[in-house]
């Protein structure tokens, strides 16, 4: 009997240890000191390198029970992806990260470690107001400060005192190749002025000026002109109120893209290949066999708008021509004519328009040659 209840407590004994251990991956058994210190799954950041980063970089984590890692974040943000080196590395890459901690995932729950820096980049802007936030001067003002035309906001204004001769300028702060100018005038807008440019504060040079100024907001294009410094010489109020603009912006747009550059060529009859006058080479030109009465096509490629063709005739130009769109090199929409073409470099601007193929019609030609042309150029405005 007492055997019997030896033998029970022994096996109550081992199921109570059975049971203990089950309800440990990995245990030690507390009552036995030789047994292992118990083992924690749990992942652990133990370092990560760079301490800093911006979206798509990848930064390396160090630590352990990285195995069953399932997520990566920055700052509490996930990574845009990661991958497991081994039980102990990660190689991770920031998504839309944030500063602070960088922590790992798996399986038994997160860990984290501080110190993370995420680095914000701002994309330049494409093309930008070179005078935004730079440093302005003027013959007067009124309470309105010179600085508040120059600081993208259109519901500030610079307003001068009363009268009529005054100026304006901006210092750039280092010399630009410019080519506009933009104001956005109020209703006090200056009927005749002056736009000119310096590259030493010293001599000026006028790129633009008029007698019938209107107001509004305009563009004030003009060759690219290299420029520190530019001025606004205000000669005549369209208004009785004082001069007065929300936005005096400075620009050095890139040149337009030549849309028709490299593309396919054709004609109704070639003396020189239609490619020659779509390699952007003004040494080498297209020519037509002899005659009046010839056409010459060039295919985009695809649908595009365009609002600008720009053609360098060489010396035996067409005095007659048209040009033509059109999306399906079927229908063709005539956009300009003439009858009085004296060649040159000659720009026809129109409405802007969708076309893939255009078409220009040699009807006439202006000397006893074939007609010719060094470039034909098509551009969107």
């Amino acid at each position: 009997m007492e055997t019997t209840k030896l033998w029970s407590l022994c096996v109550l004994l081992i199921s109570s240890l059975l049971l203990s251990c089950e309800s440990k991956e990995f245990g030690a058994n507390e009552y036995d000191p030789n047994t292992p210190i118990t083992v924690s799954q749990m992942p652990k950041v133990f370092s990560f390198s760079p301490l800093e980063g911006k979206t798509g970089d990848t930064i390396t984590i160090k630590g352990i029970n990285f195995t069953t890692a399932v997520s990566v974040s920055f700052g509490g943000k996930m990574a845009k992806s990661f991958e497991i080196i081994n039980d102990s590395v990660i190689h991770a890459v920031i998504g839309f990260g944030g500063s602070g901690t960088v922590s790992v995932t798996n399986h038994k729950g997160t860990k984290f470690l501080e110190g993370f820096t995420y680095i914000v980049v701002i994309p330049p802007t494409p093309n930008p107001n070179l005078a935004l936030d730079k440093s302005a001067t003027a013959s007067s003002a009124s309470s309105n400060s010179e600085a508040l035309a120059i600081d993208g906001d259109l519901d500030t204004h610079w307003t001068a005192s009363e009268g009529d001769d005054h100026w304006y300028k901006v210092d750039l702060q280092r010399v630009y190749e410019i080519n506009r100018i933009h104001i956005v005038w109020k209703a006090a807008y200056a009927s005749e002025f002056e736009l000119q440019v310096s590259t030493d504060d010293v001599s000026f040079t006028t790129v633009y000026s008029t007698t019938s100024g209107e107001g509004g907001t305009v563009d004030y294009k003009f060759e690219d002109t290299p420029a520190r410094y530019v001025k606004i010489l205000l000669h005549k109020r369209g208004t009785t109120s004082n001069y007065s603009f929300s936005e005096f912006e400075v620009y050095a747009d890139p040149p337009p893209v030549n849309l028709a550059l490299f593309k396919t060529g054709s004609s109704s009859g070639d003396f020189n290949s239609p490619s020659l006058a779509l390699d952007g080479d003004p040494n080498t030109r297209w020519s037509a066999t002899e005659g009046d009465n010839h056409w010459y096509k060039v295919d985009l490629g695809s649908v595009v708008k365009v609002g600008r063709i720009y053609i360098m005739w060489e010396g035996a130009y067409a005095s007659e021509y048209a040009i033509e769109l059109s999306v399906d090199d079927e229908t063709y929409t005539e956009v300009f004519s003439t009858t009085t073409g004296t060649g040159g470099n000659v720009d026809h601007i129109f409405e802007q328009t969708e076309t893939r193929y255009i078409r220009i019609q040699l009807i006439k030609r202006g000397t006893p040659w074939n007609m010719s042309f060094w470039e034909f150029q098509v551009f969107e405005e």
